[in-house]
């Protein structure tokens, strides 16, 4: 996997085609809750957000897949997740 850093907004607006959206209301301060239907369950995933410019680092994007099933092993290869 070649997992790389992202803004926060531009890793948003990759998530918003796989289903995931970001679900107003949620999480404490700087933190947003990142909300998909997987299998029929709702998967969320807590994400820290002082700015929406600030790059997210690979760390964090690599587990936002793997939280999401959005990795190769789940059938999404790394060009079709970064396009």
């Amino acid at each position: 996997m070649a997992d790389r850093s992202l803004p926060y907004r531009k890793l948003i607006r990759i998530l918003k085609r796989f289903g995931v959206h970001e679900e107003a209301g949620r999480g404490k301060g700087s933190e947003r809750m990142l909300v998909a239907v997987i299998d029929g369950r709702k998967v969320r995933y807590p994400l820290k957000c002082h700015k929406e410019s600030e790059d997210k680092p690979r760390a964090v994007v690599r587990a936002v897949r793997r939280r999401f099933n959005l990795t190769e092993q789940d059938g999404v290869s790394d060009g079709e997740f970064y396009t």
